[in-house]
């Protein structure tokens, strides 16, 4: 019994040792990123004449969104811009205001896909043929509820300049529209940047590479030097994937904050962020019965580890216990800071890591139990997705 309770007590304090250090981690992390900056000096923004960019938007069933993002780029300052819209198979207006918008403005060039292709994922196949047609000596891939300030595609120009990069992958604001949902996209960003250093993103000897759906911004030269949306035609983690291609290309990659110019409304309510997490989370387990098991096992791991500081004597439990909460308030004013997110939704990560478990967990059953992923109204087996995945996870 005596020596059950040791294990008991050592599994607790390692538990707590392990917690608190990841926390550090991600701090560390966060302080690698840097903000795009509002308003360049006039050294930093004397870079000549801006070049000509394009602005894809894959839309599918985005009639709710698509026209104030569109009509939000077209009041950007930037002059030489192309926007490409494009249809994607949609079943609502989408393609009836994409079409309005391009017959009211030159800037703007349609494209409607009807039918996917074998093999290919609906957003990487919309984004492979909207790239043929874009003219830009950049290219901006984002998503149709992105919002843009009018000075934010120029601040991003300048920034990509400025740094001499092929890619830029920015953090946009996130604008949460409940509690529950903030706390889950607290936690969210907080596992992010225990993964991520932005270091290791800009050294091109490291293999980590970084994308973010909203707001890929890459060299249109750098990525006619890589294998193309070809070769991510069956990767659901698809902006990883694209920063993974441009540094396998030989591109140089930054990560950064775009602070207060570019914002989203990533999802309305948790039932629809466990929607959207359906096709890019299993991903994460590389299809792996092994592994999701793994990776689902952490949490209730830890919460154990957890119930076994109990088994402390009292002051090692109180110290055990004030490090736990201690260091998530060191923190948390810097990641509420960073990503515009209330403090409270980071003190709260634990909640918010439980309701992304769950999440993870709802994807996984609906993975196994139907043979695949379901997105879009297209089914994509198992093994198709296997064999189509790049990214390294």
């Amino acid at each position: 019994m005596f020596e059950w309770l040791v294990v008991l007590k050592v599994i607790g304090v390692l538990t707590a040792t392990l917690w608190c250090l990841c926390w550090c981690r991600a701090w560390w992390h966060s302080r690698q990123y840097i903000d795009i900056p509002i308003n360049l000096s006039p050294e930093e923004g004397n870079l000549g004449a801006l070049p000509p960019l394009s602005v894809l938007i894959p839309a599918c069933n985005e009639a709710a969104s698509i026209e104030s993002t569109a009509l939000g780029l077209l009041e950007q300052t930037y002059s030489d811009l192309q926007l490409i819209l494009i249809n994607d198979r949609s079943t609502d207006e989408t393609g009836a205001i994409i079409d309005r918008l391009a017959a009211e403005n030159e800037k703007i060039t349609a494209i409607h896909i009807d039918v996917l292709p074998d093999g290919w994922l609906g957003k990487v196949h919309a984004l492979h043929v909207a790239t043929e047609q874009a003219t830009g000596e950049w290219l901006l891939y984002t998503d149709a509820d992105v919002h843009f300030e009018p000075n934010a595609l120029v601040e991003l120009m300048q920034f990509a300049q400025a740094h001499e990069i092929d890619h830029l992958a920015g953090l946009p604001r996130m604008k949460p529209s409940g509690v529950l949902l903030e706390i889950a996209i607290a936690a969210f960003y907080t596992s992010s940047m225990f993964f991520v250093s932005a270091k290791r993103v800009a050294n091109v000897d490291d293999p980590l590479a970084v994308g973010v759906g909203a707001l890929n911004l890459v060299r249109a030269s750098a990525l006619k030097q890589t294998k193309g949306f070809e070769w991510l035609k069956m990767e659901t983690i698809d902006d990883v994937g694209l920063g993974l291609m441009m540094k396998r290309g030989g591109g140089r990659a930054m990560v950064a904050r775009a602070g207060e110019q570019i914002s989203l409304e990533w999802y309305q309510n948790i039932t629809e962020m466990a929607g959207g997490l359906e096709k890019n989370s299993p991903g994460l387990t590389k299809y792996s019965l092994l592994r999701a098991t793994g990776l689902l096992a952490i949490l209730p791991v830890t919460v154990f580890g957890f119930v076994c500081t109990f088994c402390l004597p009292l002051i090692s439990l109180a110290a055990v216990w004030a490090a736990t909460i201690l260091f998530p308030v060191l923190f948390m004013s810097t990641f509420s800071r960073q990503s515009s997110l209330s403090r409270m939704s980071f003190f709260l990560f634990p909640v918010g890591l439980a309701m992304l478990w769950f999440i993870f967990a709802r994807a996984l059953l609906l993975l196994w139990s139907r043979g695949g992923v379901q997105w879009r109204g297209t089914q994509y087996g198992i093994e198709q997705l296997r064999s189509g995945q790049r990214l390294d996870l």
